[in-house]
């Protein structure tokens, strides 16, 4: 029987992969690959009209379940903007300068299915319109391998990363609204889509109190580097508006800013978003209060980049809350929620408080099936001042 050994925020664990098989559930969602698009120069707007287009640009990825650009030489006019777009208009992305980083490379957000339409909208024109030279090239574009609106049961969702300890009990979180929102419990849960090797991953992260403003927190995992982190797409209310219907409600997304901090031990980084998501989402408090046994919690979460979820039961019939369930010393400790990739980086909440004490960050799989989350008790420890832990 083939068996391997695996570290577990830095605890080594013998596991053999045909009966308990652990996941760290960041996922896989598309793979990069060389494109040759944009306009090295475009022409001024006419004089006196706002919002000329001056260039339209279809890219198109046969096959995509999603698209993402990367840009580079990204140089616009003032007043200029350039817009990446679902072909119906109904994602819009906007962009201007030298881009969201200042450096003319980036990639934009995503956009789902397999066509992005790019257009510069030219300001105003005028006396000295001309005289430079604006434009963009897109040099890489990715291919989304599963897709973003089915859930991750559906086989067409392409999720195959799951831990389902028995039936699943994961629920839409809009099953219990208003009450999280009543102690801004799940607000503050964002999806991550991100760049890492090549390939485009997905994960869960949320706001956390700290000294840094919009300081968010994921697994290191996830993203452990500024290179990353400037890659990252934090979409804030990806969720259902009802608890058993389909309709999404409209979401914000939010751009990567400044790495801060990360450890591999504990599996855990912290950076900071662009704008000022905290102002209209709010942000989770962790902390340090000592858990044990059958303490009731929550698990807030993305699984498989889906609509947010949230991990009361354990089951789907709804019999058994899900609780801490093992307490093996050391970094981690275990629970029976249900999880999937992309859960990475989801917040585990006490019941009662609602304060967050544990990062989930991986899942096993098999005869003995559970997930397990960091003490957030430990990464206050080690994140110092960055983080505003409660007692």
């Amino acid at each position: 029987m083939f068996s391997r050994t695996i570290r577990i925020a830095g605890v080594l664990a013998a596991a053999c992969l045909a009966s308990t098989p652990a996941f760290a559930q960041r996922i896989k969602a598309g793979s990069a690959e060389p494109y040759q698009g944009g306009v090295p120069a475009y022409a001024a707007g006419l004089p006196g009209v706002d919002r000329t287009q001056v260039n339209v640009e279809t890219v198109t990825v046969p096959g995509a379940t999603f698209t993402r650009i990367h840009f580079t030489e990204f140089n616009l006019g003032p007043g200029d903007v350039l817009t990446v777009s679902s072909p119906d208009g109904a994602e819009t992305h906007y962009y201007t300068g030298r881009g969201p980083n200042g450096t003319g490379e980036f990639w934009a957000f995503t956009t789902d299915g397999d066509t992005a339409v790019v257009t510069v909208h030219a300001g105003a024109g005028g006396p000295d319109r001309g005289k430079e030279r604006y434009g963009y090239r897109i040099d890489q574009v990715v291919r989304g391998e599963i897709s973003l609106n089915e859930e991750p049961g559906d086989p067409r969702s392409g999720v195959k990363t799951q831990v389902i300890c028995g039936t699943n009990g994961n629920q839409n979180v809009a099953c219990h609204l208003p009450a999280l929102d009543a102690v801004n419990a799940q607000r503050p849960v964002a999806r991550l889509t991100f760049m890492s090797g090549g390939s485009s991953f997905l994960c869960t992260g949320w706001l956390v109190r700290g000294s840094n403003a919009n300081t968010l927190i994921t697994n290191n995992h996830c993203v452990s580097t500024q290179a990353e982190v400037s890659t990252v797409q934090a979409r804030f209310n990806h969720q259902t508006t009802t608890c058993t219907g389909t309709t999404l409600a409209p979401v914000t997304n939010f751009a990567g800013n400044t790495f801060l901090r990360t450890n591999g031990a504990l599996d855990y980084t912290l950076l900071t978003l662009s704008g000022n998501p905290e102002a209209t989402f709010g942000e989770l408090i962790p902390t340090t209060a000592a858990i044990g046994m059958g303490n009731l919690i929550w698990v807030v979460q993305h699984p498989g980049g889906q609509p947010k979820k949230v991990g009361m039961w354990e089951d789907a019939a709804q019999t058994q809350r899900c609780n801490i369930d093992e307490l093996p010393g050391g970094t981690d400790f275990g629970y029976a929620c249900d999880t999937q990739g992309g859960s990475s980086g989801s917040a585990v909440l006490i019941a009662g408080t609602n304060r967050v004490i544990g990062l989930h960050h991986v899942g096993i799989s098999g005869s003995f099936c559970r997930n397990r989350g960091v003490r957030v008790a430990q990464i206050c420890t080690h994140a110092g001042a960055l983080l505003t832990c409660a007692p």
